[in-house]
């Protein structure tokens, strides 16, 4: 199911420019939340769904600039490549990639704009950022915990596997196999543990929604739609632009649109 894109709503402004989109993975659930979340703000438009045999679903005259994608490794190359021969600016959260997949977002960088992250929240950037701190307790031991909705596939979650990276850069030495638990509804949870002996402190992280994501990615795609080539991150996202631009907020939780059936 997809649902179709809302008439003109009332948004919340982050820049004037309207930043024009092709969407990859329309129809699974992240799609559907990046299309809430597009509708409510300002200098965003979607004009395209691009399909699973590459072919686009137009739903507005335009060209865009920025290729959204949230899908499955098994079409994460084919939207790349897109992107590359149709010269996007490219986005994406899809997660459990190869290594080969990951060297392919590096090689696709030195010819368009390359945004990936295994967690769009801007609430794991800070995280990571707190992370840092640990290398004043280097001595401790430390244990990454994360649970997800029952239909998660990749475990453990890409999310867990760049919070653990952090870490053991920060700590500078290795830290244990990630726990991971699949049940229920849960939309992410990350814990990180660092246990001295005379302390306890606990790092946590829950999404409340895929909203939270969503919101991240259109973000994201307003940010790099200006940005030069290049492969970056949320951290870029968030680093660079606190003093010059303002993370879009949602004043209610965004209105579902009706839904369309659609092949």
């Amino acid at each position: 199911m997809i649902k179709k894109l809302a008439g003109k709503n009332t948004k919340i402004g982050m820049v004037k420019r309207t930043v024009k989109i092709c969407l990859a993975g329309a129809s699974g659930k992240m799609g559907q939340e990046i299309i809430n979340v597009a509708n409510q703000t300002d200098g965003v438009e979607i004009l395209q769904f691009l399909q699973q045999n590459l072919k686009l679903r137009k739903l507005s005259i335009g060209e865009p600039s920025v290729l959204i994608d949230f899908t499955v490794p098994e079409f994460f190359e084919k939207a790349l490549n897109y992107a590359i021969q149709n010269k996007l600016a490219f986005i994406s959260g899809t997660t459990g990639l190869t290594a080969k997949q990951k060297n392919a977002l590096k090689a696709a960088s030195k010819k368009i704009p390359v945004l990936w992250s295994s967690n769009m929240s801007l609430g794991i950037c800070v995280l990571k950022k707190m992370l840092r701190a640990f290398e004043f307790l280097k001595q401790n031991d430390f244990y990454i915990e994360e649970t997800h909705h029952s239909q998660k596939k990749d475990s453990p979650s890409g999310t867990a596997l760049t919070l653990k990276d952090v870490l053991e850069e920060s700590i500078q030495k290795k830290v244990k196999e990630t726990f991971a638990l699949r049940g229920g509804g849960v939309f992410g949870q990350h814990r990180i543990i660092a246990l001295g002996q005379e302390e306890v402190i606990t790092l946590q992280h829950d999404a409340l929604n895929r909203t939270v994501f969503a919101r991240g990615a259109v973000f994201g795609a307003q940010w790099i739609s200006t940005q030069p080539k290049g492969f970056y991150t949320m951290d870029d996202v968030l680093t660079l632009n606190t003093t010059s631009a303002k993370i879009p907020v949602l004043k209610k939780t965004p209105r579902k649109s009706k839904l369309r059936r659609s092949l």
